[in-house]
């Protein structure tokens, strides 16, 4: 079985370090690609990505800088790049990929045509048999092998099973559903929700309005869900509530963090610089979503105002009492 994992960050190292359970019971033949040749040349020597995590894959799994070539030789496809980079990457393509079996690890909104990454997919390269996996999982804790729910989600049972099947390990626990949009917007808008919880974080705003705030964004996440044509069910998965208890609360989040620093009235600016925010992107790429689809979340807006239009991160509170 031949696999090849588009990118080599953080959370693609992560998820090769599941299949690597399984390289020899099933037989697995992984490739990782990356457009970076410092990147590359510590992968092949060391079998590490030191810049994103310590952790040191297995030394069957191969590396490449030729995307055409790992498409070609690869039936399964595991897409694991910042939503941003997708568009990028993928016209460099130039094999059909009609055939291929694709699972969408990539958290967010494809930032030039804001679709979901799995329409992007769809539209301009016909790939049908897609499948999205989300949930509460820092890379750093998956390499620990501890137990960790996933969300798996796809309109074909078969491509569903095939997947669950070729991470099937004793610390990965899946929940499943057919429902490709909700499990793609929850793993959108919790970045965004995890910004806006970071900033009543840095306000030191009390807990109790913080769990009102939780409640607030709970409900605004399936409302989004619901009139972009996904299930509310959906946020009750490891993809919806699960990410989101994640995301919003913990300092390991780097949009929680962000939100943070606002909040203390610090230098985001320079952070953002520096860090990969997705949840910045996505404010945009959302908004413009629901824009287009005549829909409105008090919630982005607000925070929208805060971060791309410089108001007053105190027009919260006004929010907070209604």
């Amino acid at each position: 079985m031949n696999i090849g994992i588009i990118g080599t960050g953080a959370y693609a190292t992560s998820l090769a370090s599941i299949l690597e359970e399984n390289l020899n019971s099933k037989n697995l033949n992984i490739t990782m690609w990356t457009i970076d040749k410092d990147e590359y040349q510590e992968l092949t020597l060391k079998h590490t990505n030191s810049r994103y995590l310590d952790y040191e894959l297995n030394k069957n799994i191969k590396f490449t800088m030729d995307l055409n070539k790992l498409v070609l030789e690869n039936d399964t496809l595991i897409l694991a790049i910042p939503a941003k980079f997708v568009h990028s990457t993928f016209k460099t393509i130039n094999i059909n990929m009609e055939d291929k079996k694709v699972l969408i690890a990539t958290k967010g909104i494809e930032p030039i045509t804001n679709e979901l990454i799995s329409d992007y997919l769809k539209r301009f390269y016909n790939i049908n048999n897609i499948t999205c996996i989300s949930g509460p999982s820092f890379a750093h804790d998956i390499i620990k092998k501890q137990p960790i729910g996933l969300t798996i989600a796809s309109q074909d049972k078969n491509n569903l099973n095939y997947f669950k099947d070729l991470f099937k390990t004793s610390y990965i626990i899946f929940d499943e559903t057919d429902d490709i949009i909700g499990c793609s917007l929850c793993g959108v808008i919790k970045n965004i929700m995890a910004i806006f919880s970071g900033i009543l974080e840095g306000m030191q705003i009390n807990s109790s309005t913080k769990a009102k705030f939780m409640v607030d964004a709970s409900k605004e996440i399936m409302e989004i869900i619901k009139k972009l044509n996904g299930k509310e069910e959906t946020f009750y998965t490891y993809a919806g509530l699960g990410d989101l208890l994640l995301t919003a609360t913990s300092t390991e989040s780097r949009n929680f963090t962000f939100g943070l620093l606002i909040g203390m009235d610090k230098d985001f600016k320079t952070y953002l610089e520096k860090t990969t925010v997705e949840g910045v992107e996505s404010l945009k790429t959302t908004k413009k979503i629901l824009e287009k689809n005549n829909l409105n979340s008090k919630i982005i807006d607000i925070l929208d105002d805060i971060v791309n239009n410089c108001k007053d991160k105190n027009i919260i509170l006004d929010f907070l009492k209604k």
